[in-house]
C-alpha cells in the first residue's frame, strides 16, 4: 500500500539547549529528530537560547536561530549543567526572567517571519510562555513535550506547578517521552497524551570489524554525571562485586557530579578499575557499546525529585545487543522489561545491584537471553521512522486522540 503524502509543514522546534557545533554531544535524540523530519521533506528550524553571545548558525543544515538574554558572561543558565543546577546563583532569577521576556519577543518575530505552522515547545516550562503569543496571533499549532525536569521544578514550587498546568492547558496538543512522564502530567492536567519516544542515537559498532572480547568483564555506563544518574550506587556496590569477580568499569561523560564522584572512586580504592573516559566521539562509543560485558545504570531520584524520563542510552545499549541492569524508576520501565529485555533493581539498592550484575556475568545463557530480547524490543518499539511518522502526525493534527 501506497504511503499517504502529508504536505511540508514549516517547523520550528523550541527548547533550553541544542548542539552549539558539529562537535557538542548535547540532546542528541534532538538533534536526531530534527535532522530526520527534515529529510522527511519538511522546512524545520530550531530555536534555543544563545550561550555566551553564541549567533545564529546551522547545525546539519539546519538553521538554528539564538536569541540573546543577558551580557555574554553570563549567558550561561542553559547547555551544560542546565538551569534546574544553576537555582542557587543570586542572579538566576534575575536572568531567568530576562530568558523568558527575550524568548516570547524572539519566538514572536521568528513565527511572524517564518510563517510557521507548528511550533513544538520542549521543555513548556518556561517555553510555554514563548508559544502563548504566536498562538493567538498567528494560529499558530502548538505542540509541547515534558522530559520530566519541569515536572520536578513543579514538585518542588506551588507557583511553578500552576503555571505549568496552565501552559500545558493552552497548547494545541501534549506530548511526554515515557508513560512514567505521562502519569506525572495527568496530576497537573487532564488531557490526551501522546507518547512519544526516541530512538538510539549511537550507530551499532560495524558488525564486519572484530571487537576484542572484554577481559576482564566490562561494565559500561554513559551519559551527563549528574545526581539522578546514581552512579555512587554502583562505586559503592563495586567492592562487593570485586570479591566475586575482576571486572572493569569505564563511565563516560560529564557533570556536576564528576569531581564529586572521582573522590569517592578514590576513597574506594577504585582509582584502578573505573576510568572516567569524558566525552567521546559516536565512533568511540559504539566500540564501548560493542565490548562490554553489561550495561548498567543506577538510576535515581535525585534531591528535587528528578529522575530519567525516558534513558536513551538504554536503547542505545539494547540496540548493541547487550544485557541491561538498571533501576526501575521513571521512564526507564518502558525500556527495561524485568528478565525480558534486562533487569531492573530497586533504586539505591547496593545489594539488589551487586546480585543483578553477578547474575548477568555468572549466566551467559541468561545475558544472551535478555541481550537478543531487548534488541528485538528495541527495534520495534524505539524504531525512528516510526517515531518522525507519530511526530509529524501529532504535527499535522492526524494523529487522533491518544488513549488515556
Amino acid at each position: 500500500m501506497e504511503k499517504k503524502q502529508t504536505k511540508k509543514l514549516r517547523i520550528a522546534v523550541l527548547g533550553s539547549t541544542y548542539p552549539r557545533n558539529q562537535e557538542d554531544p548535547g540532546v542528541p535524540w534532538q538533534r536526531e529528530i530534527v535532522n530526520r523530519t527534515a529529510a522527511a521533506g519538511h522546512d524545520v528550524t530550531v530555536l534555543a537560547p544563545s550561550w555566551r553571545a553564541l549567533p545564529n548558525h546551522e547545525i546539519d543544515g539546519v538553521p538554528v536561530l539564538r536569541w540573546r538574554y543577558a551580557p555574554k558572561q553570563w549567558e550561561t543558565l542553559t547547555h551544560d549543567e542546565g538551569a534546574p543546577n544553576k537555582q542557587g546563583s543570586p542572579l538566576f532569577k534575575v536572568f531567568a526572567l530576562s530568558y523568558i521576556a527575550c524568548g516570547m519577543i524572539a519566538v514572536f518575530w521568528w513565527t511572524w517571519r517564518k510563517k510557521l505552522d507548528v511550533l513544538h515547545v520542549h521543555w513548556p516550562f518556561p517555553h510555554g510562555f514563548m508559544s502563548w503569543l504566536p498562538a493567538k496571533v498567528f494560529g499558530t499549532r502548538v505542540v509541547m513535550t515534558c522530559h520530566g525536569a519541569e515536572l520536578a521544578l513543579a514538585r518542588n514550587s506551588g507557583g511553578v506547578r500552576k503555571a505549568l498546568a496552565a501552559l500545558l492547558k493552552s497548547g494545541d496538543a501534549l506530548c511526554a517521552n515515557s508513560s512514567h512522564t505521562a502519569n506525572e502530567i495527568r496530576k497537573l492536567c487532564d488531557r490526551p497524551i501522546h507518547i512519544l519516544p526516541y530512538g538510539a542515537t549511537v550507530e551499532a559498532a560495524d558488525v564486519g570489524k572484530e571487537y576484542p572480547v572484554s577481559d576482564p568483564p566490562l561494565l559500561l555506563n554513559c551519559g551527563r554525571l549528574i545526581q539522578r544518574k546514581g552512579l555512587h550506587v554502583l562505586l559503592r556496590a563495586l567492592p562487593k562485586i570485586l570479591e566475586k569477580r575482576k571486572v572493569k568499569v569505564v563511565i563516560t561523560g560529564e557533570g556536576d557530579c564528576k569531581e564529586e564522584w572521582m573522590k569517592l572512586t578514590t576513597e574506594l580504592g577504585l582509582d584502578e578499575v573505573v576510568e572516567w573516559a569524558g566525552f567521546v566521539s559516536s565512533e568511540r562509543l559504539a566500540e564501548l557499546y560493542h565490548t562490554c560485558t553489561c550495561y548498567v545504570h543506577p538510576a535515581i531520584f535525585d534531591d528535587r525529585g528528578d529522575t530519567e524520563g525516558l534513558g536513551v542510552v538504554l536503547i542505545e545499549a539494547l540496540r548493541h545487543r547487550k544485557p541491561v541492569v538498571a533501576s526501575g524508576v521513571g521512564g526507564i520501565v518502558d525500556v527495561i522489561k524485568d528478565e525480558e529485555t534486562g533487569l531492573l533493581v530497586p533504586e539505591k539498592d547496593e545489594e539488589a545491584l551487586v546480585a543483578a550484575i553477578l547474575r548477568i556475568l555468572d549466566d551467559q545463557e541468561l545475558a544472551k537471553r535478555l541481550a537478543n530480547q531487548g534488541f528485538d524490543y528495541a527495534q520495534e518499539v524505539f524504531d525512528w521512522n516510526r517515531i518522525v511518522d507519530a511526530t509529524v502526525a501529532v504535527y499535522d493534527g492526524t494523529a487522533g486522540t491518544p488513549g488515556q
